[in-house]
């Protein structure tokens, strides 16, 4: 099996590559709210973003279960543009557009529908608040309800990725129905969580201390993609700390190509002899090296540094900690620079003031396997992996409590994954999501704490659903490492800590083989022959991987063998989730 890849965690910033790999007392404390290059907004939030690259648009916002208030600071005396995106398109989008002229504030609530002026909405949904000039430029302070029960032509902001999309120009308009271009160098989108609550930066303990783990000036190799991988051990400490936040190191000018960082813990304590051995990490031979699979923690470009709550940590030191992790590094370099020197890696907060629960995290999903396939030609296909009724009450039976407490989920899928969620069946009756994001971005992947703690207990079953779009691809995607292949992957941050790792599945189509290990290729080359613009190939293929057979596997952190593995069909779905319709709309 491959070592499975995942992104979880990240800011991207620029940090000291050369940070010293050696324990340090030295506090980490947060002295200002915002960083510095940041205006001072008219009131305290605790989520804010740079939208643009050139430190010319900046956002801020606070949200509750019913509204959302924003306030842009715009480097510009003319209008500013704001809205909301499915796919971070300038149109279909619902819009605002605000602009200050001889001390009056102009500002309505606006839809876009193609290349043109942005028209007025029937019904202005968007609240201004206030609206100014200063040495800066304009600050537009509004809101807006989560759903404005407008359906033609607003968004409803929901749980998940939100694409903002932004624009400005240096003028104002003549008319309000008179915005004149605002041109292609002064428009964009980025991908936000707009009702996760997190701050965007939290306070560390007094006593906190770090240490980094980092690659040691790498070569990168000239290829699209290359995986490189380096073994490191561990501080020795002399008690049991928790870890309670960690972040990514970028070697400055090296943000484009290191795609995403993982650590590995291995099951049993590694020779010295490894210490700093670099190798690719999948082309070797080592049963020691490729025993190390069990995610520890990991980055993702477009995240942020992750914070534990407060009463959690990850145990180290002592027998409680990894001796020794593997540092797995994701280069993705389409452009095929030359040349790149890299010294990237992860920090490590800690602190020996230890917190109440240790966590664990839950690698589930599909095996990273060329057997997950996904045709061209589909708006939308499904892949699911499982993690079964069966593996889950191993984990739970042997644990030091009946339940798992998950705080945080991390979904990881690649290029042609438009959405992903993580659902959970309860004998049958499938409850609530974990999380769902139903606006997937590659290029923004974080660890997303829930708004409340989920239980998971004996009798559940886990289902990590990926949505993918292959209409325009023309070409069989599989599963593997590659960023052009696919994975579908859940990760559950929870507490107590389990013995198990990872629990996951792969479909086996015995509906068109009768032996995977002979007929794989076979399969394949035969589906290469059938017409996929036929809807009717299309839904029969939907249904045959959904009925398979598949691989259930759940594995420890103390490694192979398997504590459970069985080839049998997904635990069914008796009742399927419904979401509760808006009660809010139905009022109106």
């Amino acid at each position: 099996m491959f070592r499975l890849v995942v992104g979880v965690v990240a800011l991207m910033v620029t940090l000291s590559a050369a940070a010293p790999k050696s324990v340090t007392t030295k506090s980490t404390q947060n002295a200002v709210v915002y960083p510095p290059n940041f205006p001072t907004p008219t009131e305290t939030y605790s989520r804010f973003a740079q939208l643009d690259t050139k430190g010319n648009y900046f956002l801020f916002w606070r949200a509750n279960s019913t509204h959302i208030h924003f306030e842009t600071h715009v480097k510009t005396r003319g209008y500013v543009g704001f809205g909301i995106s499915n796919h971070g398109n300038m149109y279909p989008a619902d819009v605002v557009i605000g602009w200050v002229k001889d001390g009056k504030v102009h500002f309505e609530d606006r839809h876009t529908i193609g290349f043109y002026e942005p028209i007025i909405d029937d019904s202005q949904d968007w609240t201004l608040i206030a609206g100014y000039e200063n040495d800066f430029g304009t600050v537009l302070k509004f809101s807006r309800a989560l759903d404005t029960c407008d359906e033609k032509q607003d968004f409803v902001i929901k749980e998940g990725t939100t694409k903002v999309i932004f624009a400005y120009h240096p003028d104002d308009p003549i008319h309000e129905t008179g915005l004149t271009y605002h041109g292609a160098d002064r428009r964009g989108s980025k991908s936000l969580l707009l009702l996760d609550l997190t701050p965007t930066v939290k306070e560390l303990p007094a006593d906190t201390q770090h240490f980094d783990l980092t690659n040691q000036k790498f070569q990168v190799p000239t290829a699209n993609t290359f995986y490189h991988c380096s073994v490191h051990k561990m501080p020795v400490l002399p008690k049991k700390n928790h870890l309670i936040m960690f972040e990514p190191i970028i070697t400055p000018g090296n943000e484009d190509i290191v795609h995403h960082m993982v650590v590995y813990t291995c099951p049993t304590e590694l020779d010295d002899k490894y210490n700093n051995h670099d190798y690719h990490c999948y082309h070797i031979n080592d049963d020691t090296l490729l025993s190390c699979r069990a995610v520890f923690l990991a980055w993702a470009v477009g995240g942020e540094p992750f914070y534990l709550p407060t009463d959690v940590g990850m145990p180290l030191g002592m027998s409680e900690g990894p001796g020794h992790v593997i540092l797995e590094t994701h280069y993705n370099n389409p452009t095929l620079k030359s040349g790149v020197i890299d010294s990237s890696g992860m920090r490590i907060h800690y602190t020996p003031t230890l917190r109440l629960h240790d966590a664990g995290v839950l690698e589930t999903g599909i095996m990273v396997d060329k057997f997950q396939i996904v045709p061209p030609e589909y708006e939308s296909f499904k892949s699911r992996g499982y993690c079964n009724m069966a593996c889950m009450e191993k984990a739970l039976t042997r644990s030091t409590a009946p339940e798992m407490n998950v705080f945080a989920v991390f979904q990881h899928t690649h290029l042609i994954g438009k959405g992903i969620r993580t659902r959970i069946v309860r004998n049958g009756t499938e409850i609530e999501p974990l999380i769902v994001d139903d606006n997937y971005d590659f290029d923004f992947q974080e660890t997303r704490l829930l708004a409340h703690e989920r239980k998971l207990q004996v009798g559940d079953a886990i289902i990590t659903e990926c949505d993918y779009r292959s209409k325009e691809k023309g070409t069989f995607t599989l599963g593997g490492v590659r960023t052009s292949d696919e994975m579908c992957l859940s990760f559950l941050l929870y507490y107590p800590r389990s013995p198990m790792a990872n629990c996951m599945s792969l479909p086996l189509y015995d509906n068109f083989i009768k032996d995977p290990r002979t007929e794989k290729h076979a399969l394949i080359n035969y589906l290469h022959t059938l017409d996929w613009k036929n809807q009717t190939i299309r839904d029969d293929f939907q249904k045959k991987t959904d009925d398979s057979i598949n691989v259930m596997e759940c594995v420890d952190y103390a490694g192979y063998p398997a504590a459970y593995s069985a080839k049998t069909h997904p635990d069914p779905v008796t009742t399927p989730y419904v979401k509760p319709k808006s009660s809010v709309c139905g009022a109106k």
